[in-house]
């Protein structure tokens, strides 16, 4: 099986559930308030204002994923090997979503003949035929695993878990473009974490000199907040959109409270984001930076695949560590594969001391097949993440049933203890330093 085709179908399991389970209950509250605090964490931790990484150690953290594949390249010299690579992908995902995507919004049989439809516009005949394009979505939009908007499921009535989706994008994300529908609408390509389509009316088209100009301005600032919105005057008053964390638009002057920022499109050519809601530069990667951003996520809906614009597990850790620069590929198995080991799991492990001798509060991620978590720290042996959590099993005299969460949310690892899934720390696999040497 193609390796970017494991990749890129491992994130439509980036949630610990991946079909439709019932019962289900509403999640209680998981952990006492003073933990659902940075500044509790950050008070714990014995240098939260000590630089983790510095830009030339995240530089070539960034370059390493790159060159293990977990990360796409956007160097002009890595075109033509780019777009060989992503042929194979472009028909592995369509078997994969043809496999899993069973039932529509209503519930109903997939007819054959959408899939039939599908697969015409993939155009795979024509793949090669088109120089690549650089180009920026213009507003938020969905990153596809077919040229298919409406949501599929594998289970009947489950529309929240759409096997689509793959990823989410913002304005301004540097993307290059490979391919083209048959029908003209969608566009296939990469960004620096994933790839996919996108609705053509949502991407604007640049020369690569304005491109590259846009892409690698020294002068930026990078979104800070969950959701920040731009405004099309220095007053704030004409709302034009919104931008996720993590994000970076060329800076152009500050306005009194605003930051007056470069869009790229011609029409607006920039706009104006608080500059409460953003930072001159990538921020400094220390645990309390960390601590502090990680938290403004905290209950954020879940959003699979970045639906309406949310986070699930991996989306949320690729957003937050692009705050310091940190590029992080789209799916939790790559993400821990980009990272450094400290530890692999083996059956008689003491966990709970593993993570706490092992990991790094703050810049430690800990990980089992379908899910990723931010390692926060222990407490009296225990240790806690934060983590977009869509659910987790709970035994009962009836069987085990499902705490639906549907957030972000700090917990501890006993989740799911006593179920057939075991908990969420029986079932760690690794704990992996989001750093290198």
């Amino acid at each position: 099986m193609n390796k970017l085709y494991v990749v890129l179908a491992m994130l439509l399991s980036s949630s610990i559930f991946a079909q439709n389970h019932v019962p289900h209950i509403e999640n209680p509250p998981l952990v006492p308030i003073d933990y659902r605090q940075a500044g509790f964490w950050i008070g714990r931790h014995p240098a939260p204002d000590s630089l983790i990484m510095d830009n030339d150690r995240i530089a070539r953290f960034n370059a390493r994923a790159i060159q293990k594949g977990l990360c796409f390249s956007q160097h002009p010299d890595s075109l033509a090997i780019m777009a060989d690579r992503l042929k194979p992908v472009i028909q592995s995902n369509f078997q994969y979503a043809k496999e899993k995507g069973r039932f529509d919004a209503d519930g109903k049989a997939v007819s054959p003949t959408l899939w039939t439809g599908i697969e015409a516009r993939l155009n795979l005949k024509a793949y090669g035929s088109l120089s690549p394009r650089f180009a920026f979505p213009i507003r938020f939009t969905n990153q596809r695993l077919v040229p298919h908007a409406e949501a599929l499921s594998s289970t009947a009535g489950n529309i929240e878990l759409d096997y689509l989706q793959n990823s989410g994008a913002d304005i301004g994300e540097p993307t290059i473009i490979y391919h083209e529908s048959a029908d003209g609408k969608w566009l296939f390509g990469a960004n620096h974490a994933s790839a996919g389509w996108y609705l053509k009316q949502d991407m604007v088209i640049l020369d690569y000199a304005d491109w590259l100009a846009f892409k690698e301005s020294t002068d930026f600032v990078v979104t800070t907040s969950d959701k920040s919105a731009l405004y099309l005057d220095d007053s704030g008053t004409r709302y034009h959109g919104f931008i996720r964390m993590g994000n970076r638009f060329p800076l152009i002057e500050q306005s009194g409270n605003f930051f007056k920022v470069a869009l790229p499109s011609v029409s607006p050519a920039f706009a104006y984001i608080s500059k409460a809601d953003a930072n001159p530069g990538y921020l400094p990667y220390t645990a309390r930076n960390v601590y502090q951003q990680a938290f403004k996520l905290q209950n954020a809906p879940y959003g699979w695949g970045d639906l309406n614009a949310e986070y699930d597990c991996s989306g949320l850790l690729k957003q937050l560590f692009q705050c310091f620069g940190i590029y992080l590929p789209r799916n939790g198995a790559e993400q821990a594969a980009a990272s450094s080991l400290a530890h692999s799991f083996k059956q008689q492990d003491q966990r709970e001391q593993l993570i706490k001798t092992k990991g790094i509060a703050a810049a430690s991620l800990l990980r089992f097949p379908g899910h990723i978590m931010l390692y926060l720290g222990s407490i009296e042996g225990r240790a806690y993440a934060l983590h977009a959590l869509y659910g987790y099993s709970q035994p009962s005299a009836q069987g085990d049933r499902i705490v639906k969460v549907n957030k972000t949310v700090v917990s501890d690892l006993s989740l799911g203890e006593g179920s057939a899934r075991k908990s969420l720390l029986q079932r760690l696999s690794g704990i992996y330093l989001v750093s290198i040497p």
